[in-house]
Protein backbone atom coordinates (compact mmCIF):
# COMPACT_ATOMS: atom_id res chain seq x y z
CA UNK A 1 0.00 0.00 0.00
CA UNK A 2 1.00 3.49 -1.01
CA UNK A 3 2.04 5.62 2.16
CA UNK A 4 3.44 8.66 0.64
CA UNK A 5 1.05 10.73 -0.79
CA UNK A 6 0.89 14.57 -2.31
CA UNK A 7 -2.07 15.81 -0.35
CA UNK A 8 -4.94 14.85 1.61
CA UNK A 9 -8.83 14.82 0.54
CA UNK A 10 -11.12 14.62 3.82
CA UNK A 11 -15.16 13.86 3.91
CA UNK A 12 -16.12 16.71 6.76
CA UNK A 13 -18.81 14.92 8.67
CA UNK A 14 -18.12 12.10 10.76
CA UNK A 15 -14.58 12.06 9.12
CA UNK A 16 -13.53 15.84 10.50
CA UNK A 17 -16.11 16.88 13.02
CA UNK A 18 -18.87 15.29 14.82
CA UNK A 19 -21.84 17.20 13.94
CA UNK A 20 -24.34 14.46 15.03
CA UNK A 21 -26.61 15.62 17.57
CA UNK A 22 -27.10 19.01 15.45
CA UNK A 23 -27.84 17.44 12.44
CA UNK A 24 -30.41 15.24 14.65
CA UNK A 25 -31.64 18.17 16.38
CA UNK A 26 -32.85 19.51 12.99
CA UNK A 27 -33.93 16.59 11.04
CA UNK A 28 -35.71 15.46 14.26
CA UNK A 29 -37.55 18.90 14.50
CA UNK A 30 -38.72 17.90 10.40
CA UNK A 31 -39.40 14.34 10.95
CA UNK A 32 -41.90 15.49 14.18
CA UNK A 33 -43.37 18.58 12.06
CA UNK A 34 -43.90 15.89 8.89
CA UNK A 35 -45.76 13.32 11.63
CA UNK A 36 -42.98 10.56 10.74
CA UNK A 37 -40.81 11.01 13.81
CA UNK A 38 -41.17 7.85 15.11
CA UNK A 39 -40.12 6.07 12.22
CA UNK A 40 -37.10 8.25 11.33
CA UNK A 41 -34.09 7.61 12.21
CA UNK A 42 -31.20 9.74 10.81
CA UNK A 43 -28.86 7.00 11.22
CA UNK A 44 -29.71 5.44 7.94
CA UNK A 45 -29.49 8.14 6.26
CA UNK A 46 -26.25 10.56 7.57
CA UNK A 47 -24.03 11.48 4.58
CA UNK A 48 -26.87 11.46 2.30
CA UNK A 49 -28.36 14.53 0.05
CA UNK A 50 -31.17 16.10 1.86
CA UNK A 51 -33.37 16.03 -1.61
CA UNK A 52 -32.49 12.43 -1.08
CA UNK A 53 -33.72 11.84 1.89
CA UNK A 54 -36.79 13.89 1.94
CA UNK A 55 -37.71 11.74 -1.39
CA UNK A 56 -37.42 8.62 0.17
CA UNK A 57 -39.13 9.72 3.66
CA UNK A 58 -41.87 11.40 1.32
CA UNK A 59 -41.84 9.81 -2.20
CA UNK A 60 -45.72 11.57 -2.61
CA UNK A 61 -44.00 15.09 -3.19
CA UNK A 62 -43.64 16.38 -6.58
CA UNK A 63 -39.56 17.58 -7.20
CA UNK A 64 -40.03 21.03 -6.17
CA UNK A 65 -41.59 20.41 -2.72
CA UNK A 66 -38.71 18.17 -2.21
CA UNK A 67 -36.41 21.07 -2.86
CA UNK A 68 -38.14 23.66 -0.41
CA UNK A 69 -38.37 20.43 2.16
CA UNK A 70 -34.37 19.81 2.02
CA UNK A 71 -33.92 23.84 1.89
CA UNK A 72 -35.62 24.04 5.05
CA UNK A 73 -33.62 21.44 6.57
CA UNK A 74 -30.53 22.90 5.08
CA UNK A 75 -31.19 26.38 7.07
CA UNK A 76 -31.84 25.06 10.08
CA UNK A 77 -28.19 22.77 10.09
CA UNK A 78 -26.74 26.11 9.10
CA UNK A 79 -27.72 27.53 11.73
CA UNK A 80 -27.15 24.97 14.23
CA UNK A 81 -23.55 24.00 15.24
CA UNK A 82 -23.33 24.51 18.75
CA UNK A 83 -22.58 20.72 19.40
CA UNK A 84 -20.26 20.38 16.62
CA UNK A 85 -16.81 19.54 17.19
CA UNK A 86 -13.28 18.66 15.93
CA UNK A 87 -13.10 14.39 15.88
CA UNK A 88 -9.56 13.82 17.67
CA UNK A 89 -6.31 14.09 15.47
CA UNK A 90 -8.15 16.42 13.31
CA UNK A 91 -7.14 20.20 14.79
CA UNK A 92 -3.04 19.03 14.66
CA UNK A 93 -3.30 17.54 11.28
CA UNK A 94 -4.81 20.59 9.33
CA UNK A 95 -2.98 23.05 11.54
CA UNK A 96 0.43 21.26 10.42
CA UNK A 97 -0.77 20.98 6.18
CA UNK A 98 -0.65 24.31 4.00
CA UNK A 99 -3.65 24.99 1.86
CA UNK A 100 -2.29 23.23 -1.51
CA UNK A 101 -1.80 20.52 0.52
CA UNK A 102 -5.23 19.37 1.25
CA UNK A 103 -9.11 19.33 0.32
CA UNK A 104 -12.53 18.66 2.03
CA UNK A 105 -15.14 16.58 -0.40
CA UNK A 106 -18.60 16.80 1.55
CA UNK A 107 -21.73 15.14 0.14
CA UNK A 108 -22.62 18.77 2.51
CA UNK A 109 -23.16 22.18 0.94
CA UNK A 110 -20.71 24.81 1.09
CA UNK A 111 -22.77 26.95 3.14
CA UNK A 112 -23.30 24.22 5.88
CA UNK A 113 -19.90 23.10 5.71
CA UNK A 114 -18.13 26.34 6.44
CA UNK A 115 -20.35 26.73 9.30
CA UNK A 116 -19.48 23.65 10.97
CA UNK A 117 -16.09 23.73 10.27
CA UNK A 118 -16.13 27.51 11.82
CA UNK A 119 -18.34 25.89 14.83
CA UNK A 120 -15.76 23.24 15.48
CA UNK A 121 -12.52 25.79 15.27
CA UNK A 122 -11.63 24.91 12.15
CA UNK A 123 -9.75 25.99 9.09
CA UNK A 124 -12.04 26.79 5.60
CA UNK A 125 -9.40 25.17 3.15
CA UNK A 126 -8.90 26.69 0.38
CA UNK A 127 -10.18 23.63 -2.14
CA UNK A 128 -13.76 22.59 -0.48
CA UNK A 129 -15.78 20.54 -2.97
CA UNK A 130 -19.49 20.22 -1.93
CA UNK A 131 -22.57 19.11 -3.35
CA UNK A 132 -23.20 22.44 -4.82
CA UNK A 133 -19.93 21.81 -6.91
CA UNK A 134 -20.85 18.62 -8.48
CA UNK A 135 -23.51 16.68 -10.12
CA UNK A 136 -22.89 13.62 -9.08
CA UNK A 137 -22.79 12.70 -5.21
CA UNK A 138 -20.70 10.11 -3.70
CA UNK A 139 -20.42 6.68 -4.36
CA UNK A 140 -19.11 8.77 -8.26
CA UNK A 141 -15.72 9.78 -8.28
CA UNK A 142 -16.67 13.06 -8.84
CA UNK A 143 -15.90 15.09 -5.99
CA UNK A 144 -12.38 13.47 -5.28
CA UNK A 145 -11.05 14.05 -8.81
CA UNK A 146 -12.34 17.52 -8.64
CA UNK A 147 -10.64 18.10 -5.96
CA UNK A 148 -7.29 16.51 -7.24
CA UNK A 149 -7.46 18.95 -10.34
CA UNK A 150 -7.81 21.76 -7.84
CA UNK A 151 -5.03 20.74 -6.01
CA UNK A 152 -3.25 20.24 -9.07
CA UNK A 153 -2.24 16.59 -8.08
CA UNK A 154 -2.60 13.05 -9.68
CA UNK A 155 -5.06 11.25 -7.72
CA UNK A 156 -3.42 8.22 -8.07
CA UNK A 157 -1.06 10.15 -5.50
CA UNK A 158 -3.40 11.61 -3.55
CA UNK A 159 -5.18 10.31 -0.01
CA UNK A 160 -8.83 9.79 0.73
CA UNK A 161 -10.17 9.90 4.08
CA UNK A 162 -13.74 9.19 4.58
CA UNK A 163 -16.57 7.20 6.92
CA UNK A 164 -18.70 5.85 4.74
CA UNK A 165 -18.25 2.79 2.58
CA UNK A 166 -20.08 5.32 -0.76
CA UNK A 167 -17.08 7.72 0.52
CA UNK A 168 -14.78 4.79 0.58
CA UNK A 169 -16.01 3.72 -3.11
CA UNK A 170 -16.19 7.06 -4.40
CA UNK A 171 -12.38 7.58 -3.44
CA UNK A 172 -11.49 4.47 -4.79
CA UNK A 173 -12.75 4.75 -8.25
CA UNK A 174 -11.22 8.07 -8.35
CA UNK A 175 -8.00 5.92 -8.25
CA UNK A 176 -7.20 7.16 -4.59
CA UNK A 177 -5.60 5.46 -1.42
CA UNK A 178 -8.28 5.05 1.03
CA UNK A 179 -8.33 5.37 4.91
CA UNK A 180 -11.31 4.78 6.56
CA UNK A 181 -12.40 6.07 9.85
CA UNK A 182 -15.18 4.77 12.30
CA UNK A 183 -17.58 7.01 12.95
CA UNK A 184 -21.19 5.89 12.38
CA UNK A 185 -19.92 2.22 10.51
CA UNK A 186 -18.17 -0.99 11.77
CA UNK A 187 -14.46 -2.19 10.00
CA UNK A 188 -16.28 -4.73 8.29
CA UNK A 189 -18.70 -2.52 6.64
CA UNK A 190 -15.87 -0.56 5.57
CA UNK A 191 -13.96 -3.30 4.63
CA UNK A 192 -13.14 -1.42 0.92
CA UNK A 193 -10.63 0.59 2.55
CA UNK A 194 -7.12 0.24 2.04
CA UNK A 195 -6.91 1.26 5.39
CA UNK A 196 -9.01 1.50 8.96
CA UNK A 197 -8.73 3.46 12.04
CA UNK A 198 -10.89 4.20 14.31
CA UNK A 199 -10.42 8.19 13.57
CA UNK A 200 -7.62 10.39 13.02
CA UNK A 201 -6.05 10.51 15.94
CA UNK A 202 -4.88 7.39 15.51
CA UNK A 203 -2.58 7.41 12.96
CA UNK A 204 0.66 9.30 12.47
CA UNK A 205 1.31 11.55 9.64
CA UNK A 206 5.10 13.13 8.88
CA UNK A 207 4.78 16.05 7.15
CA UNK A 208 7.09 17.86 5.09
CA UNK A 209 7.37 20.42 1.92
CA UNK A 210 7.07 17.89 -0.52
CA UNK A 211 4.93 14.97 0.72
CA UNK A 212 2.53 13.56 3.47
CA UNK A 213 4.01 10.47 4.61
CA UNK A 214 1.19 8.21 6.68
CA UNK A 215 2.98 5.87 9.30
CA UNK A 216 0.65 2.80 10.43
CA UNK A 217 1.03 1.58 14.37
CA UNK A 218 2.74 -1.94 14.16
CA UNK A 219 0.08 -3.67 17.14
CA UNK A 220 -3.34 -4.84 17.45
CA UNK A 221 -3.64 -4.94 13.51
CA UNK A 222 -6.79 -6.62 14.64
CA UNK A 223 -8.43 -4.58 16.33
CA UNK A 224 -9.33 -0.57 15.98
CA UNK A 225 -6.71 0.85 17.56
CA UNK A 226 -4.00 2.37 15.79
CA UNK A 227 -4.47 1.37 12.35
CA UNK A 228 -5.70 -1.94 10.28
CA UNK A 229 -4.34 -2.81 7.09
CA UNK A 230 -7.94 -4.49 5.07
CA UNK A 231 -6.71 -5.08 1.87
CA UNK A 232 -2.79 -6.04 0.46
Amino acid sequence: MRTTFSAIALDLDGTLVDSYADAEACWGTWAASKGIAAAFDLAQHYGRRRTDIVRSLLPHLGEPEIAAEAEAVRLAERDRTGNTVALPGVAALLEALSDDRWAIVTSNDTEVATARLRGAGLPVPRVLVSADDVRHAKPHPEGFLLAAGLLGVDPAGALAVDDSPSGIRAARAAGMTTLAVMFRHDGATLAEADLIAEDLGRIEFEINDHSLVLRTPGADRGTPYGAQHSRG
